[in-house]
């Protein structure tokens, strides 16, 4: 079965708007962090803690947008859920883990951990059934928010 000519067009909005903390590059200093916000992490400024999270959305968004460009309006349901599967997911969870690794900015351990807690309850609503990413208007959206309100300018809907 094809895929509907407007599902691309969503599925292309949807990934570019919802890299929203979820990984490329690697902007940690070494330091090994949970995924728990508050745990041992390195200490780290706003403006730096903003300026490497923005860094890993905007390489993430540049590897998905390569990885997607091979998705097609004659693209099968099968082929998109394989590229959500196989390439967006992890991509999303590697941000997660990248931006958990920078450490908290002091002031801002909650809105950091609302980040990461809405992050990767997104990822795991869109690992549990990929296909339905495909109709969803935006799977991110608590995940958006909360980079948007820690001013992430490259993450979330305001990239």
């Amino acid at each position: 079965m094809k895929r509907s000519t407007l599902l691309l067009p969503a599925l292309a909005l949807v990934l570019g708007g919802l890299v929203a903390g979820c990984g490329g590059s690697d902007g940690s200093d070494g330091s090994d962090a949970g995924s728990d916000a508050s745990s041992a992490a390195p200490t780290i400024t706003h403006d730096d803690f903003v300026t490497q999270a923005n860094a890993i959305c905007t390489d993430a968004a540049a590897e998905l947008q390569t990885a997607g460009a091979e998705l097609t309006d004659t693209s099968t349901q099968d082929e998109v859920v394989a590229f959500i599967t196989d390439t967006a997911i992890p991509s999303f969870q590697k941000q997660h883990d990248d931006i958990a690794a920078l450490g908290v900015p002091e002031g801002d351990e909650d809105a950091v951990d609302t980040l990461l807690t809405s992050l990767q309850a997104d990822i795991d609503k869109v690992a549990a059934d990929p296909a339905a990413f495909t109709t969803a208007t935006d799977p991110f959206a608590e995940a958006n928010a909360a980079a948007d309100d820690l001013g992430l300018t490259e993450c979330g809907s305001n990239s």
